[in-house]
């Protein structure tokens, strides 16, 4: 077992085992019991939603992610920036819920951790802005590749896009319209890029998707 897994073996018997259903809230300023969270299954994210009730994603989790630590190494925001920002599960999801001040205890304990954390912030940092890039460049037929493409899992021979991820919810995470997604999808299939399996997407071969985004952003 590597250190990492160690260190996530460790932080499961720190929390506790719970199961929240799809749309639960996470966190969010409202929020007074703070968690830190290890994602066992299912699908959050970190978004917002504006006043007219606009949903904006940022980020996806899926499972074997840590949730919601750097709130637990700021308590206070000069504005209210940070605030509009809430962790949601986008499907049902089971959790390991993790205290703040059992977190930071544990972490203290075993400094080196802190490079590791480091790391894992670095790897959500590049993934926002990633996808915040992406939003900027190509056409929406190349967007929807490269959200493909992000957000597939390994399996078997090829990779998956699990269920939770539905054409409403790809349209949200690029911005455009459900019709578009749907549209889009539909000529993926068609050429033979991507492929139903019920309601799992399956993308047989993830290099010919990523070709064909990079093609199509030209």
């Amino acid at each position: 077992m590597s250190s990492i897994d160690s260190c996530f073996q460790d932080l499961q018997e720190l929390g506790t085992l719970i199961r929240v259903k799809k749309q639960h809230c996470l966190h969010n300023r409202a929020h007074t019991d703070h968690y830190v969270y290890c994602l066992k299954e299912g699908i959050c994210a970190l978004h917002s939603v504006s006043p007219d009730g606009k949903e904006r994603i940022y980020q996806y989790f899926q499972p074997n992610d840590l949730i919601g630590f750097i709130p637990a190494y700021i308590h206070d925001y000069p504005d209210d920036t940070f605030y509009a920002f809430s962790i949601t599960a986008k499907s049902d999801c089971t959790l390991y819920q993790i205290p703040f001040a059992a977190f930071r205890d544990y972490i203290d304990r075993r400094p080196e951790l802190y490079r590791w954390l480091f790391e894992l912030t670095v790897s959500h940092y590049d993934c926002a802005l990633r996808h915040c890039y992406a939003l900027q460049k190509g056409n929406s037929l190349s967007r929807l590749c490269h959200a493909l493409a992000e957000l597939a899992v390994p399996c078997g021979s090829g990779y998956i896009l699990h269920r939770y991820f539905t054409y409403s919810e790809l349209a949200n995470y690029l911005g455009i319209h459900t019709i578009t997604v749907t549209r889009l999808m539909k000529r993926l299939k068609d050429m033979g890029i991507i492929r139903k399996q019920g309601h799992t997407t399956v993308i047989p071969d993830l290099r010919l998707l990523t070709s064909f985004a990079q093609d199509k952003a030209l």
